[in-house]
């Protein structure tokens, strides 16, 4: 099990796996996602759930479509060079104006 949510109404909670996700979005809202692509999100309002109890190591937008730990870093390794190049820049600037 990776995380249950206990919805409203109901008598026992739901069990999801460690290929599902889920995030909390604006006013409460509970969205889960999918490991089986086939599937759709499913949101939920917060009167539709009570509680959303997890793993200690499957956090809250874990295994969501958008975040991927690779993206994040190849993001990064852009933003590096972005900054690298702004600095020469401003070398460069201040050499033209006769700056240190």
């Amino acid at each position: 099990m990776a995380f249950t949510v206990r919805f409203s109404g109901q008598p026992q909670p739901q069990n999801y796996g460690e290929d599902d996700g889920f995030e909390f979005l604006d006013g409460g809202v509970l969205a889960i996602h999918f490991g089986d692509e086939t599937k759709r999100a499913e949101f939920y309002p917060p009167a539709k759930w009570d509680q959303v109890t997890a793993d200690p190591d499957h956090v809250a937008g874990l295994n969501t479509p958008y975040v991927d730990d690779d993206e994040d870093e190849d993001f990064d390794d852009v933003y590096d060079d972005y900054d690298d190049e702004a600095s020469e820049d401003e070398v460069d600037e201040n050499d033209a104006a006769g700056g240190d």
